[in-house]
Order: C-alpha cells, then structure tokens, then sequence
C-alpha cells in the first residue's frame, strides 16, 4: 500500500509548521475476534439465544486454543482487561480530542461494568469454564417437549430452538462435543412444527424463512441419527424444492441457506445460480473491501447487516473459494470492527464464527507476521510474534523537524506474509493559510456560508463567497455536509466560529433529524456535534449565527474525526469573512 502527501511537497506556504506524522500498522486481526468476547460472555441477560451464543464463541474460541497453542498465549497477553467492552485508545498520537470533552467518557473506559464483574474470558480456563457452565444452563432450560423457551420457564420458541440447532451444527466444523440426546429431542419437537408449518406455507404459497434456515441446518448434521430419522430425503426434497421456487424472494442470508443446502444435495448448478445473485449485487472497492447496501428493515432475524456479511463469508469459502471477492468480504468486516462495536450477542457470534473459520482455512492463525514500512530512508519491519500481541503500538511517528517533505511525502507498506493487515499514515501540520479544499478518505464534511434576507414575503438564503463582507447584525445560515464511506461509531464533528460571530441558539442538546440523532454542543469558540452511530450516507446540519462585531475574521476548516479509529478523518475548506 502507498500513502502519498503531495501537499507535504509543495513548499509555497512559509507558515506551515510540520508538528508530526504517524505511521500505524494494525496486524495480529484475530484480535478483533477474541475483544469481542468479554462483551459477550459478559452479557447481562440470560435467554436461550445469549447463553448459547456464549456456550458457541467460546467453545470455537476454545478449539482454537487447543489447535493453536501460539492464539492461547497471545490471548492470555490480552486477558487482563479490566473493562466490559474495548476502551478508546487514549494516548493515541493521532487523537485531536481528549475523551474527557466528549459526552463518552463511560464509554471511552470501556463501559459501565465494574472489574469484579467480569470473567476473565481470555484464559484459557475460563474458556473451558464459560463453555461449560453456558452448556449446562442449556440443558435446564430445555423442556420435556424438546424445545427451548426464549427465557427460561416460558413456552417452548420455535425459532430460539431452530436457531439453536443451526448453532450447535456450525460445532461440528470445529470439532467441538456436543449432546446428542439435547438435539434429538430439540428435533423432534422442531419436526412436528415444521411440518405443520411447510404444509399451510404450501397452500398459501408464503413463509418460506423457517423452512429454508431448518433444511439448512439439517445438512450441518453429519448423519440422521441425530435427528432421529425424521428428515427423510423424500420430505428434505419437498423441502427445497418449496424454497427454491421462492428463491429470487429471499433475503441475502436465506439465500446463503438456501445456496449451502443445495450444494450439499447435489443440485450445484441451482447452487450457483442462487448465490451468483447474492455476489453480483456486491460493491467491491480498495478502501471498504466487498459489501452490500444496508438491508431494508434490519431489525428482522434474516436480515441482520453484520450477521448477513459474516455468513456470507462462510458461504463463499464453501462454494467458491477461489473468488477474489473473500478477501473483500474479510476486510469490510475487520473494518467494521475497528470503528464499530458489534453490540448484538447474535451477530458476534455469527462474526466469530466466520472470521475463524476463514482464519483457519487460509492458514492466517498462529502464524508469524512481517510487514515492512518505508518512510523516506528509513525502513522498519514489525515482526509480530503469534505468541505475543502487540497490540495497537505498532507505530512510527517522526516528529515535525525529522520531516524531510522531499523524502515523507510517501509511505510504502508491505505485507510479506499472508494475511489481513491495516495500515495507515496522518500528516499532523499547522498553518496560516486556510485550505481552499476539503480533503478526506472514509469521511468527507464541507462548509457553505449563507446570509439570510427577508424579502418581505419569505426568507431567501443568499450564498456567501470567500473573503466577502457582511454587516453587523446580518444573520447567518451555516450548512455542513457530512458523508460516511462506512458506517461508524463515536464519531466528532466540530465547526469553529470566528470571534465576530454569536451563536442564535445557545442551549446544547440532542438533536433528531433525517433518520439520525446527535449531541450539539454550543461553546464559545464553535460547534460540536457528537455522533454515538453514524450510517453509512450523506448528512446535512445547520445552525445560525448573528454577526455582532467588526472585523476581517478567518474560519478554520470544520474537521471530522473517529474516536474510536482517529487515523480516520477529514476537514473541510476554510473560509474569511468581513464584518463592517
């Protein structure tokens, strides 16, 4: 990868002072795997979907520590967080806020939770431990029926225990025990819905979700026996061939389902078909990796984002191993790891499953890391050892005087080992002059001025050009236009004011508009707008201002950074005003 300054070159501006620049290299990403595990393990609540998400991730993370001697020893190195979910990195040098501004303080600490609180799910005995416990409250909760409520002590769930099932299928690709007495009777009681179910979905020609993810979970079985001979060929068949009728209807998820079961019935060319569908809707690019647009209505089981992406992933690695696109499929999500928390029990689970499995196919476990880093003329390589994680320190930052713009205007990186890595370089620098440009990668924020006349019929919002002057007491409308590349989390936007001006509105405060909330904070020297979940798309806010004293005022540029992932940032133009 080469990261190119081509700004650091151009000497024409005699004010700029160079105060660093910050070279990060992310490798070891099995990590964002195993940081996710406390928040889960730790979950407050006890259904039947959260306790066996519990018993799954850590049974998967358990055989993988038993396989994987050198993942067992880098987690232990990790095991000693005292936090219910991943804290900020604070003293990261590319972070332009300090936390305690922000209204995320509790977050930036890692949640909430008090460290007597947690288990400490890193180690491997704990693994084991959680994974037992969680099993055993498993089997209290199941009902002579052989279903499983939602919670314990309520009516059997077809779905909870339907879901159920197609997890403790997913063990046997890592070889985990699992009862086999618990699944047939679980079996047995999901038989005798399913084939009331099939039956009035056939004579109304609808409902085809159940009776698409429990064929599928049929085939993660390695024989009948374990389901006690209730699935004959003849009843799986009519099974399919009711999905597959409804094929071109089913969302991405079902249609992975549907696409695995026919394979595995030997019907690969339907197979093909059925998932082609899925991979030609695919955005792929450099930066964000393969994706999809965010499904409509993402609330519903089979079209959760997350656990849709991540099962995609096993999909393909299934079908077409060889496509170019797994790997892009693998970067969205460790990207959205590192500027998101995954903060459903279902979908982390899911996001476990598949990022190990595909870890595992494509020998990227346990294995040693090298990547190398030219800046200028010096050349670094970060060995990381399997045994050992380094976490986020792998960093080169030179400060301002040790820049040379003829030599760091380019940063090569290179991965000489398999595997994912993330890199990322930042140009800290301060100047007089304002930029005349807006520069970004993932975000993108752009500022326009207006002054706003009545007519004496309507308000009309007149555009303000560079460097033009207004009048005291004029009324200003400030637009700020917000894009995400990808969607994040704890993101911050901060608009500064130039000293001439007086905010309209004074009162800080929550604010909801065009399908997102924010936190607006009013201070003396700008605006910030504070972002808890930031979708992926274009955002527009404004806000008026009262010019109250001459003068001739330049306005920096209004920046954008992620807290969680500050190498990930942009600013708009900057803009001079005169006020007479």
């Amino acid at each position: 990868k080469i990261m190119r300054f081509p700004d650091l070159m151009d000497s024409s501006d005699s004010t700029r002072l160079n105060e660093r620049m910050v070279v990060t290299v992310d490798g070891q990403l099995f990590f964002s795997v195993l940081s996710a595990l406390p928040y889960l393990i730790n979950f407050p609540y006890e259904c039947v979907e959260q306790t066996f998400n519990r018993f799954f991730s850590t049974a998967v993370v358990q055989s993988i520590f038993d396989r994987f001697p050198s993942v067992a020893n880098m987690a232990k190195e990790m095991s000693t967080r005292k936090t219910h979910v991943e804290g900020f990195v604070i003293d990261d040098p590319n972070r332009r806020m300090t936390l305690e501004e922000s209204p995320w303080l509790q977050q930036a600490q890692g949640g909430a939770q008090q460290e007597k609180d947690l288990a400490n799910v890193l180690d491997a005995r704990v693994v084991k431990d959680e994974k037992d416990k969680s099993l055993e409250k498993l089997a209290k909760m199941q009902l002579p029926s052989g279903g499983f409520p939602w919670f314990q002590g309520g009516p059997a769930d077809k779905y909870m225990t339907l879901y159920l099932l197609m997890g403790m299928g997913k063990a046997f690709e890592f070889k985990i025990e699992i009862p086999k007495d618990m699944i047939i009777k679980a079996w047995r009681y999901t038989h005798d819905w399913l084939e009331e179910e099939f039956r009035y979905a056939m004579s109304v020609d609808c409902c085809w979700e159940y009776i698409t993810m429990a064929n599928f979970t049929v085939s993660l079985y390695p024989d009948d026996s374990w389901s006690d001979g209730l699935f004959t060929q003849a009843f799986r068949e009519e099974l399919l061939a009711f999905s597959f009728r409804h094929w071109q209807d089913h969302a991405p998820l079902l249609k992975g389902y549907l696409a695995l079961t026919l394979k595995r019935m030997d019907r690969e060319a339907d197979a093909k078909l059925v998932w082609d569908s899925v991979m030609d809707s695919a955005q792929s690019n450099d930066e964000l990796g393969t994706y999809w647009a965010k499904e409509d209505r993402s609330w519903l089981w089979y079209q959760d984002t997350i656990e849709t992406h991540a099962f995609s992933i096993r999909t393909l690695l299934e079908l077409n191993p060889s496509d170019s696109k797994l790997e892009g499929l693998v970067q969205w999500l460790f990207l959205n790891k590192k500027l998101n928390q995954w903060k459903s029990t279902k979908a982390t689970a899911e996001a476990i499953y598949a990022l190990a499995f595909y870890l595992e196919k494509t020998a990227a476990l346990g294995t040693e890391e090298r990547i190398q880093v030219d800046v200028g003329t010096q050349q670094l390589e970060y060995i990381l050892d399997p045994n050992k994680y380094t976490g986020r320190n792998n960093q080169v930052v030179l400060a301002g005087t040790e820049l040379d713009p003829e030599k760091n205007s380019q940063i090569t990186v290179t991965k000489t080992t398999p595997g994912f890595a993330f890199a990322s370089a930042v140009w800290h620098f301060s100047t007089e002059q304002l930029p005349t440009t807006e520069q970004g990668d993932f975000f993108f924020v752009r500022r326009k001025y207006y002054k706003r006349e009545n007519t004496g019929k309507e308000w009309i919002l007149k555009p303000l050009a560079d460097g033009e002057t207004i009048a005291v007491g004029d009324q200003l409308e400030i637009h700020i236009s917000l894009k995400a590349k990808h969607e994040a989390e704890y993101v911050h936007l901060r608009d500064p004011r130039a000293a001439g001006f007086e905010p309209e509105n004074v009162q800080s405060g929550y604010r909801w508009d065009g399908g997102i909330s924010w936190y607006e904070e009013i201070r003396d020297s700008g605006t910030n707008f504070f972002f808890s979940k930031l979708p992926v798309g274009e955002y527009n806010f404004k806000y008026r201002l009262r010019a109250n004293m001459a003068g001739a005022f330049r306005i920096g540029p209004a920046t954008v950074q992620s807290m969680y992932a500050p190498e990930f940032n942009a600013y708009s133009a900057g803009d001079r005003l005169v006020i007479q």
